[in-house]
């Protein structure tokens, strides 16, 4: 046995025991690495801006307040499950912008170049003019960057220029803040969108799929062929789960721009997870009603439309049998489910206008109207 092997094993450093990082290794990804990565930067520089040789009016509060966020950006990271990704963010967003007002000038000059990239190319609003002025060049932001890394109005290094001091750096250093909470909160309605979308994406293809297991277990060969003596009650039940399939579908494949600066996102998965499926539903019996009502469509088998009376109907749909009568109607029943919100005001438009003229038809035409008779006198 070697001597080495007596010896104890060396204690952790001590940054490995605050992250938690062996507790993450065997439960999550990369993805979680790199935030905590990036947690653990943010805490070495605090520490730097700490014992740094500049001292700054306030500085130690903001430091301390600092410490408390990533204390709390650290549990957000440390949950196993239901992460609070929002408040890591936002937590973490607010450290990066209170860093800015005590890093020393030396520190800040870079971190203000990649602000103003940042700025520029995310962005692209009315606040962009704002920020960077009606050229790019004279804005307030572009202005601080070029005086705290010593250029020129054509961006040239100027060596001979003095540094900041007092009120101009302090200045500069709440412009750059600003700008970078600014391009923050781009960033996260951008990832708050895309996080919302993938959810939905997500909810709804498991809903999918429990329609495709429903449908399954109420569709028989017989009950297909049967259509539509069969329409009550499993063809209703078939029809509604069609049009709620469309809109589904419709939320799977959609990138909605959801406005998500008031945080309440959970009335957008309400909307798109349960009324829209409703809506989509009452959109396949809608048609399915007037389809069996001849109002505006009739899909027949080709038997059926040489002795049947089609009626008034705009569209006249003529297929083999009725297994394919039974599926167009399916068809059409998750189109209409997948364009609900748009299909359902031109449709009822159309019946109404349809049963006004008929109704103006069977009803008989006004008369002129006929003035009161003369009272007939009674006889003597």
């Amino acid at each position: 046995m070697a001597a080495t092997d007596t010896f104890p094993d060396p204690p952790l450093p001590e940054l490995l025991k605050r992250a938690g990082l062996l507790r993450r290794q065997g439960r999550f990804g990369s993805a979680t690495q790199l935030l905590w990565a990036r947690l653990e930067s943010n805490a070495s520089l605090i520490e730097l801006c700490r014992k740094g040789s500049e001292r700054i009016a306030g500085s130690e509060a903001i430091l301390a307040q600092c410490d408390q966020k990533l204390e709390v950006a650290r549990r957000c990271l440390d949950k196993p499950t239901r992460r609070w990704s929002f408040t890591f963010w936002e937590v973490l967003h607010e450290v990066d912008g209170l860093l800015l007002l005590v890093m020393p000038q030396a520190m800040l000059v870079p971190r203000a170049l990649e602000i103003q990239q940042q700025f520029e190319r995310r962005v692209t609003d009315a606040r962009a003019a704002l920020w960077l002025g009606t050229d790019r060049r004279n804005g307030p932001l572009p202005h601080c960057v070029r005086r705290l890394a010593r250029l020129d109005t054509d961006g040239c290094c100027a060596s001979t220029s003095p540094p900041l001091g007092g009120e101009e750096l302090g200045y500069c250093r709440h412009v750059l803040r600003g700008a970078l909470d600014t391009v923050n909160q781009q960033v996260d309605k951008t990832f708050w969108q895309l996080s919302i979308n993938v959810s939905l994406q997500v909810f709804s293809t498991l809903m999918l799929l429990g329609v495709f297991i429903g449908s399954a277990f109420l569709l028989s060969q017989n009950f297909v062929e049967d259509w539509p003596h069969t329409l009550v009650r499993k063809g209703l039940l078939l029809i509604g789960l069609a049009g709620a399939s469309g809109s589904i579908a419709s939320n799977m494949l959609s990138k909605e721009r959801f406005v998500v600066a008031t945080g309440a996102t959970s009335r957008y998965f309400a909307y798109h997870l349960m009324v829209k499926p409703v809506i989509g539903a009452f959109a396949a019996l809608m048609l399915l009603f007037l389809e069996r009502s001849r109002l505006l469509l009739s899909v027949e088998t080709r038997d059926a439309s040489s002795s049947a009376d089609t009626g008034s109907a705009i569209l006249h749909i003529v297929v083999n049998d009725n297994q394919a009568a039974f599926f167009t109607m399916v068809a059409l029943a998750v189109v209409a489910g997948w364009s609900a919100d748009r299909l359902l005001g031109s449709v009822m438009d159309k019946v109404l206008s349809k049963l006004l003229g008929q109704s103006e038809k069977v009803l008989p035409p006004p008369g002129p109207p006929v003035p009161p008779s003369e009272p007939i006198p009674e006889a003597q």
